[in-house]
């Protein structure tokens, strides 16, 4: 008869092992014998049926001994019940966001399993969301409540990957990440409001092209508490400004050698409306001595080296991860999706390196667009220097090109 017997393992409301035969009779551990045997006795047995039905097992849940001489019926819902709540348990465990675990549709499907003998989800969905809300992450309500160091900043591989922390930003980054930004000359930022936890203004995400891949991968992620906000504003429906601001963006094609006198020429445009772009100018100042001063321009110039540029990557990959939130997220929950992010890409990354899946095939279409207008405005300034043009003149020929990829470069892939 044993040999036949059904054994199912599950879980009292307590969290203490309990064993089901033939989705009948449940049984609750009772004793730990000195040979490492389970007791488990029926859970009638304190109860006034007093009933002293119990079984053994070894470690591998076989059957060593049991007693089937109940005193009582067996409780087919009640056992399923217990049987259905566990099983949901288990998922919810197992699942990197708790919150996000759908019980009813977990419960329909294992329902369909144990077939007719099945209660209703209302009987059980009390338990199983005050479980769920036990597994869900601490409240951080604030910056400040960050803590410095937690069991959540760690990858699925086990490593530490918050690598920063101050009262104004938080850094994750994994050695995995680590490594393809030292690795890669290409890297491609962007910030987004949208997927920011309740506790942060922004998040700011650095991504990396891998040239013999053909792939981008995100190499790290930064929380903020502040930022300029007041800039964008100033500029976004004023078209003089707005296209100050976006010429800004595209110096990095044009030749180095103009670069100072351009933005000296932006930056005198916008302070004719000084009264209208105050933050704006402030950005203007930061950006002088910290891009033009003290960073060498060629670290940051594409003009000879126009391979692979677009911030669309970036953008791309702010709106998936938008995709993923119904609303703002918590900051455990953020954390949690970027630790599973960080997994995917770490896979990914080695599987195409092993040449176990195939490189994704170049999509140029846009650094050609750039490439061949810069390639005309290089032309324009041989042409200008032959017939003995001022310098002046070459400004304002890499001034139009700017123009004119803020307007056709820009324009062009918004309407794909």
């Amino acid at each position: 008869m044993e040999g036949n017997l059904k054994i199912d393992i599950s879980e009292t409301n307590r969290g203490k092992e309990q064993i089901i035969i033939d989705r009948k009779f449940k049984y609750n551990f009772s004793k730990l014998k000195k040979d490492n045997t389970k007791i488990y006795r029926c859970i009638e047995y304190k109860t006034l049926n007093k009933c002293k039905s119990f079984i053994i097992l070894n470690d591998n849940k076989e059957v060593l001994n049991y007693d089937s001489s109940h005193n009582h019926p067996g409780n087919e819902i009640n056992a399923s019940k217990s049987l259905i709540k566990n099983k949901i348990k288990d998922e919810i465990k197992k699942s990197l966001i708790p919150s996000d675990i759908k019980s009813k549709r977990i419960f329909d499907k294992i329902s369909q399993e144990i077939g007719y003998i099945c209660p209703e989800y209302k009987t059980i969905k009390t338990q199983i969301t005050r479980y769920k809300n036990k597994q869900l992450f601490p409240n951080v309500k604030t910056f400040d409540e960050v803590p410095n160091e937690s069991e959540y900043y760690k990858t699925i591989r086990g490593e530490y990957f918050m690598i920063f922390k101050n009262s104004n930003i938080i850094i994750f980054q994994s050695p995995f990440q680590a490594k393809l930004f030292m690795e890669n000359k290409h890297i491609f930022a962007d910030g987004t409001f949208l997927i920011a936890p309740t506790n942060s203004y922004q998040v700011f995400i650095t991504r990396t092209y891998v040239t013999e891949l053909n792939c981008f991968y995100t190499t790290s992620i930064l929380l903020m508490t502040k930022k300029n906000k007041l800039c964008y504003k100033e500029v976004k429906d004023h078209n003089i400004l707005n296209t100050c601001y976006k010429a800004i963006s595209n110096l990095c094609f044009i030749n180095i050698e103009y670069i100072p006198d351009i933005f000296n020429k932006i930056k005198n445009t916008c302070k004719r409306y000084e009264s209208t772009c105050s933050q704006f100018l402030i950005f203007l100042d930061y950006f002088e001595k910290t891009f033009l001063n003290i960073y060498n321009i060629k670290y940051w110039n594409y003009y000879n080296n126009i391979d692979h540029i677009t911030n669309n990557a970036s953008e791309s990959y702010n709106s998936y991860l938008k995709n993923l939130f119904v609303k703002k997220p918590s900051f455990y929950k953020l954390i949690y999706t970027i630790q599973f992010e960080e997994s995917k890409s770490y896979y990914d990354y080695h599987m195409r390196i092993k040449g176990i899946w195939r490189k994704k095939s170049r999509i140029s279409e846009r650094v050609d667009d750039i490439n061949i207008l810069v390639e005309y405005y290089k032309n324009m300034e041989a042409e200008l220097k032959n017939i003995g043009c001022s310098k002046n003149d070459i400004i304002e020929n890499w001034s139009n090109c700017l123009i004119r990829l803020n307007n056709e470069i820009i324009n062009f892939n918004k309407t794909k």
